[in-house]
């Protein structure tokens, strides 16, 4: 097994279908050619497959890579469609991480809302906390401090 085939494992590790398989190499650069070659597939098949997700560009049988796509330029998209896996994973594109100040491997939370999901970063999350909080902040008074002086007067009196 060549180099190439490893990477190739660990890019479709978990991915049942070759379909999915055919998309997630696909959505990392991986030529159609040689998707096919990988996965022992007729090159149609590949193909087909790519152009019902909307990921086959007719230029040179590969989708692009974050280097070359849309999303690294000055004007980035802020949106686009993906798809979900068969095992429930959704592949983000390196641009949109990007933009949301998120790498591989930040945990994010994940909530269900009336249009969907949404994915907050943990910086987010707290900018939201504060926003919630501020109006119950008193100036010149510190939250901590009253709650460190109470625990203090708590624990004087066990």
């Amino acid at each position: 097994m060549t180099a190439t085939n490893l990477q190739f494992e660990q890019l479709t590790k978990g991915l049942t279908t070759k379909s999915d398989k055919i998309r997630a190499l696909a959505r990392h650069g991986v030529k159609t050619a040689e998707i096919a070659r990988y996965l022992d597939i007729k090159y149609q098949h590949a193909r087909n497959v790519l152009i019902e997700g909307g990921l086959h560009t007719a230029s040179n049988s590969t989708v692009p890579t974050a280097a070359a796509s849309p999303l690294a330029d000055d004007k980035e998209k802020r949106s686009l469609w993906t798809e979900i896996g068969t095992n429930g994973a959704v592949v983000i594109p390196s641009g949109l991480l990007r933009q949301a100040g998120l790498a591989a491997g930040d945990r994010v939370y994940i909530g269900v809302t009336g249009d969907g999901l949404e994915f907050v970063s943990r910086t987010s999350a707290l900018n939201r906390a504060q926003k919630i909080a501020e109006p119950y902040k008193k100036p010149g008074f510190s939250v901590v401090d009253d709650f460190l002086a109470n625990r203090r007067k708590d624990w004087g009196e066990e």
